[in-house]
């Protein structure tokens, strides 16, 4: 009977699957709303009712997607009446204003095929803040990965600064970016900027987030005037890599740029040379009163924020009677993404050979100001150089002298020619059937027989066993007189005799081979006799056994404990000496 009504009621939940395939089969794309603004979101969702097969996601006709698919599942059973659902919800937004069509979304159901309706989306422009051109250019170019490439400035004066930066929009939660082709510049004079301190930052562009990082910064120079084209930076990325994926490569390439290159106003001061920005001047000396023949240092600093390492050195005019040198330029610039400022300075070694009052003529040089549009000059303050005579007098022989430069290195492609003896092989001369090479071949077997020598010594002297007990009788002692001597120290007498008694017994064992109970009496003299003094050896070792046992077991201490232990190390070192000798 329970076999009966246990199959009964899997027939009647069988009636009811059936039923419920039975339901009415619904498929449907539903959006919130079909009209947005650019940057906002709407939520598009696909239910699939009544039946368990997969659908496949809809053509969103080039809305992006914000978050999802979140997919959701029900499955009700209300008076006998079985239903169940998928449904799967994203959250879209557009990034420019258009008309957007959401394609059919297809679900193979019973062998067929049913799909739904298409849903036209209507996006107007939006009323955010606007975006950077470039970045809604890589946006609508590919909205999860690409670079946008910004001027700090869209016109520029030749020779004046101009930063571009590059930066990196990302949406996938891995990225690699192995290989970088950097753009190609035509007309400008460019300097990298370290970025290697860049951070991921989060953005939300047209509503959509991102993680953004600067991966390039160059400042620009431009040299000629004209529309300057700086052209794409390319990036190959591989992105979503994981343990158990690969991951996809992609190519991402920035927008181009174009400066608009300014020229320079026309007459331009005699003393230009094509510092553009904004500039200041300092001229000083080291010291204004010498003596005939000692060096002067003169400084020319010119600081600002400028192309300073465009500049060149001002050509001073110093009187006859100074001998001079070429200058050294000393720079303290910084390059950094406001541009480049600090200064650079211009250190002319001068030497007057006559005495006298001399006067160095006022310095100048003359700049574009970026701020004012128009040309500058600025002047420094005449020095004044008091010279008097040396000790030579107050003339000084003039002496055509090379003018001093700084040591540099043309080239390296030249050798100095080695001199000395040379270690050179006779014509003749071979390896073959020399001593090295009778040695070299000589030297294995040799070291074979060696090596095969020492393991049968060593394998023999390991199979002695009394020998090797004999030889380690006297380090076996000492360890044994260490305890004694730790009893010592602790007035432990019963321990001290004891150990004692131990270590000269078990010395005296492994040194002669005997037997625990042969140590003592006539057996002890029959194994010392080939030692010198042998019979007073034997008593005194008997005498110390003895007294060490009485000590032990009596107990009466005949003697200090002290000189019981002195007398046991030297007993040892008697008969080691005996023995060897």
């Amino acid at each position: 009977m329970i076999a009966i009504a246990r199959i009964s009621l899997l027939l009647l939940l069988a009636l009811r699957l059936v039923s419920a395939d039975a339901q009415e089969i619904s498929f449907r794309a539903t959006v919130d709303r079909t009209a947005i603004a650019a940057g906002d979101q709407l939520r598009l969702t696909v239910s699939l009712s009544n039946a368990r097969d997969r659908f496949e996601a809809p053509d969103l006709g080039g809305l992006v997607i914000v978050q999802g698919p979140f997919e959701n599942s029900s499955f009700n059973y209300v008076n006998g009446r079985m239903s169940s659902s998928v449904s799967r919800t994203w959250v879209l937004t557009a990034t420019k204003p258009g008309r957007y069509t959401i394609g059919p979304a297809r679900a193979r159901v019973g062998g067929g095929t049913i799909e739904t309706e298409p849903i036209v989306i209507e996006v107007s422009k939006g009323t955010a803040a606007p975006t950077d051109p470039s970045v809604a250019l890589g946006q609508q170019g590919d909205p999860n990965l690409f670079i946008a490439l910004s001027l700090s400035k869209p016109k520029a004066y030749i020779g004046e600064q101009v930063v571009a930066t590059y930066q990196l929009y990302n949406r996938y939660a891995s990225l690699e970016a192995p290989q970088m082709d950097p753009p190609k510049l035509n007309g400008f004079w460019s300097e990298e900027l370290d970025v290697s301190g860049a951070r991921w930052e989060e953005k939300v562009v047209n509503g959509i987030g991102y993680r953004v990082i600067t991966i390039k910064q160059q400042l620009l120079l431009p040299q000629r005037a004209g529309s300057l084209r700086i052209d794409p930076m390319q990036l190959t990325c591989v992105v979503n890599r994981s343990f158990f994926n690969r991951g996809s490569t992609i190519e991402v390439r920035s927008n181009a740029a174009v400066l608009t290159a300014l020229p320079l106003p026309p007459n331009a001061p005699a003393d230009f040379n094509g510092a553009v920005g904004e500039l200041e001047l300092s001229v000083k000396a080291d010291r204004t009163a010498v003596q005939v023949n000692e060096a002067i240092e003169v400084e020319v600093r010119i600081s600002g924020r400028s192309n300073l390492k465009l500049i060149d050195a001002p050509k001073l005019q110093f009187p006859a009677d100074f001998e001079t040198y070429e200058p050294k330029v000393v720079d303290r610039i910084n390059v950094s993404a406001s541009g480049m400022s600090g200064s650079r300075g211009f250190q002319y070694t001068v030497i007057p050979r006559h005495d006298g009052r001399f006067e160095l003529g006022p310095v100048g040089i003359s700049f574009f100001d970026t701020r004012t549009g128009t040309y500058r000059s600025l002047s420094s303050e005449p020095l004044v150089v008091e010279v008097a005579p040396g000790a030579g007098g107050g003339i000084a022989t003039l002496q055509n002298r090379p003018v001093r430069k700084d040591v540099t290195a043309l080239d390296t492609d030249i050798r100095y020619i080695p001199t000395g003896t040379f270690g050179l092989r006779g014509k003749d001369a071979y390896l073959f059937g020399s001593w090295p090479w009778l040695a070299g071949m000589a030297a294995p077997p040799i070291a074979f027989g060696l090596l095969m020598a020492w393991r049968r010594r060593r394998r023999k002297w390991l199979s002695d066993e009394q020998g090797m007990r004999r030889r380690a009788a006297e380090r076996v002692a000492r360890q044994r007189l260490r305890a004694a001597s730790d009893a010592l120290r602790s007035n432990d007498p019963a321990v001290f005799h004891g150990a004692v008694s131990k270590a000269l017994r078990g010395y005296l064992s492994d040194k002669l081979g005997l037997g625990a109970a042969e140590v003592g009496g006539a057996r002890l003299k029959e194994a010392l006799a080939a030692a010198p003094a042998a019979e007073q050896l034997a008593s005194d070792c008997d005498r110390l056994l003895q007294a060490c046992d009485l000590a032990r077991f009596a107990p009466i201490e005949g003697k200090p404990r002290q000189e019981v232990y002195d007398e046991a190390v030297s007993l040892i070192q008697r008969i080691e000496r005996s023995m060897a000798s």
